[in-house]
Protein backbone atom coordinates (compact mmCIF):
# COMPACT_ATOMS: atom_id res chain seq x y z
CA UNK A 1 0.00 0.00 0.00
CA UNK A 2 2.83 2.51 0.89
CA UNK A 3 5.10 2.08 -2.21
CA UNK A 4 1.76 3.09 -4.20
CA UNK A 5 0.88 5.89 -2.67
CA UNK A 6 4.65 7.16 -3.15
CA UNK A 7 4.35 5.78 -7.27
CA UNK A 8 0.74 8.11 -7.09
CA UNK A 9 2.31 11.09 -5.51
CA UNK A 10 6.06 10.72 -7.53
CA UNK A 11 3.82 10.46 -11.34
CA UNK A 12 1.49 13.94 -9.93
CA UNK A 13 4.52 15.69 -9.03
CA UNK A 14 6.17 14.82 -12.38
CA UNK A 15 3.10 15.52 -14.78
CA UNK A 16 2.48 18.97 -12.42
CA UNK A 17 6.81 19.87 -13.47
CA UNK A 18 5.86 18.70 -16.94
CA UNK A 19 2.88 21.01 -17.78
CA UNK A 20 4.86 23.68 -16.10
CA UNK A 21 7.91 23.27 -18.46
CA UNK A 22 5.89 23.40 -21.60
CA UNK A 23 4.17 26.80 -20.38
CA UNK A 24 5.66 30.00 -21.53
CA UNK A 25 7.33 32.16 -19.00
CA UNK A 26 8.02 35.31 -20.35
CA UNK A 27 5.51 36.89 -23.00
CA UNK A 28 7.29 39.78 -24.35
CA UNK A 29 5.02 42.55 -25.98
CA UNK A 30 6.30 43.83 -29.09
CA UNK A 31 6.62 47.62 -28.88
CA UNK A 32 5.50 48.16 -32.71
CA UNK A 33 9.03 50.56 -32.99
CA UNK A 34 11.98 49.80 -35.15
CA UNK A 35 15.33 51.01 -36.14
CA UNK A 36 17.91 51.49 -38.16
CA UNK A 37 20.93 53.41 -38.99
CA UNK A 38 22.89 53.90 -42.11
CA UNK A 39 26.32 54.44 -41.48
CA UNK A 40 27.86 55.44 -44.95
CA UNK A 41 26.49 57.35 -47.37
CA UNK A 42 27.64 60.03 -50.15
CA UNK A 43 29.77 62.41 -48.73
CA UNK A 44 31.17 60.20 -45.62
CA UNK A 45 27.72 60.70 -43.52
CA UNK A 46 24.91 58.66 -42.75
CA UNK A 47 21.09 58.21 -41.96
CA UNK A 48 18.87 57.12 -38.95
CA UNK A 49 15.42 55.75 -39.32
CA UNK A 50 12.60 54.81 -36.76
CA UNK A 51 9.34 53.63 -37.36
CA UNK A 52 6.66 53.48 -35.02
CA UNK A 53 2.96 52.13 -35.13
CA UNK A 54 0.57 54.44 -35.63
CA UNK A 55 -2.46 51.89 -35.57
CA UNK A 56 -3.24 48.62 -36.15
CA UNK A 57 -2.95 48.92 -39.86
CA UNK A 58 -0.03 51.85 -40.40
CA UNK A 59 3.27 53.06 -39.12
CA UNK A 60 4.87 56.33 -39.43
CA UNK A 61 8.64 55.89 -40.94
CA UNK A 62 10.96 58.74 -40.74
CA UNK A 63 14.53 59.36 -41.71
CA UNK A 64 16.81 62.16 -40.64
CA UNK A 65 20.63 62.17 -42.78
CA UNK A 66 23.22 64.09 -41.23
CA UNK A 67 26.62 65.12 -42.87
CA UNK A 68 26.18 63.27 -46.36
CA UNK A 69 27.02 65.23 -49.62
CA UNK A 70 25.33 68.34 -49.33
CA UNK A 71 23.00 69.64 -51.77
CA UNK A 72 21.55 66.33 -53.52
CA UNK A 73 18.72 65.11 -53.66
CA UNK A 74 17.89 60.98 -52.24
CA UNK A 75 14.96 58.75 -52.87
CA UNK A 76 14.55 56.25 -49.98
CA UNK A 77 12.08 53.40 -49.58
CA UNK A 78 12.01 50.14 -46.98
CA UNK A 79 11.64 46.64 -48.34
CA UNK A 80 11.09 43.09 -47.02
CA UNK A 81 14.09 40.86 -46.83
CA UNK A 82 17.48 41.97 -45.72
CA UNK A 83 20.25 44.51 -47.51
CA UNK A 84 21.60 43.36 -50.60
CA UNK A 85 18.04 40.70 -50.89
CA UNK A 86 17.02 42.66 -53.75
CA UNK A 87 13.98 42.62 -51.88
CA UNK A 88 10.17 44.32 -52.81
CA UNK A 89 9.16 47.82 -51.79
CA UNK A 90 6.42 47.46 -48.93
CA UNK A 91 4.58 50.57 -50.36
CA UNK A 92 4.76 52.47 -54.03
CA UNK A 93 7.82 54.65 -54.45
CA UNK A 94 5.28 57.62 -54.19
CA UNK A 95 4.66 57.33 -50.69
CA UNK A 96 8.34 57.50 -49.67
CA UNK A 97 8.86 61.17 -51.48
CA UNK A 98 12.52 62.39 -52.63
CA UNK A 99 14.46 64.17 -50.03
CA UNK A 100 16.59 67.42 -51.03
CA UNK A 101 19.39 67.61 -48.73
CA UNK A 102 20.24 70.98 -47.39
CA UNK A 103 24.00 72.80 -47.57
CA UNK A 104 24.81 70.95 -44.23
CA UNK A 105 24.41 67.77 -45.46
CA UNK A 106 21.23 67.45 -43.48
CA UNK A 107 17.90 66.36 -44.76
CA UNK A 108 14.59 64.46 -43.14
CA UNK A 109 11.89 62.51 -44.97
CA UNK A 110 8.74 60.95 -43.28
CA UNK A 111 6.00 58.39 -44.47
CA UNK A 112 2.92 56.82 -43.57
CA UNK A 113 3.63 53.04 -44.46
CA UNK A 114 1.84 49.82 -44.00
CA UNK A 115 2.30 48.63 -40.29
CA UNK A 116 6.15 46.15 -40.41
CA UNK A 117 4.99 42.73 -39.25
CA UNK A 118 6.80 41.56 -36.33
CA UNK A 119 8.88 38.56 -37.20
CA UNK A 120 9.52 39.80 -40.31
CA UNK A 121 13.17 41.22 -41.74
CA UNK A 122 12.88 44.23 -43.49
CA UNK A 123 15.81 47.15 -44.32
CA UNK A 124 16.13 50.64 -45.73
CA UNK A 125 17.78 51.86 -49.22
CA UNK A 126 19.11 55.16 -50.01
CA UNK A 127 19.40 55.94 -53.85
CA UNK A 128 19.63 58.47 -56.53
CA UNK A 129 16.02 59.58 -57.54
CA UNK A 130 17.10 58.94 -61.08
CA UNK A 131 17.55 54.87 -61.36
CA UNK A 132 15.23 52.74 -60.16
CA UNK A 133 15.05 51.39 -56.93
CA UNK A 134 17.75 48.61 -56.65
CA UNK A 135 20.31 47.35 -54.17
CA UNK A 136 22.71 47.33 -56.24
CA UNK A 137 22.89 50.80 -57.20
CA UNK A 138 21.96 52.06 -53.42
CA UNK A 139 23.97 54.61 -52.26
CA UNK A 140 23.60 52.41 -48.72
CA UNK A 141 21.05 50.69 -46.95
CA UNK A 142 20.37 49.33 -43.42
CA UNK A 143 18.34 46.06 -42.08
CA UNK A 144 15.82 47.72 -39.56
CA UNK A 145 15.14 45.99 -36.54
CA UNK A 146 12.27 45.63 -34.05
CA UNK A 147 13.06 46.83 -30.73
CA UNK A 148 11.11 44.94 -27.90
Amino acid sequence: MRTNSFFRVFAFALGSSLLVAGTPRNVVAQSGAWVATISQLPGGGGADVTVESRNDKQSRVKIVFRNIKRDMAVAWDIAEGNCRDEGKPIAPQAAFGKIQIQMDGAGTGSANIPKLESGKRYYVRVFDPQTAPTDAKAYGCANISEKP
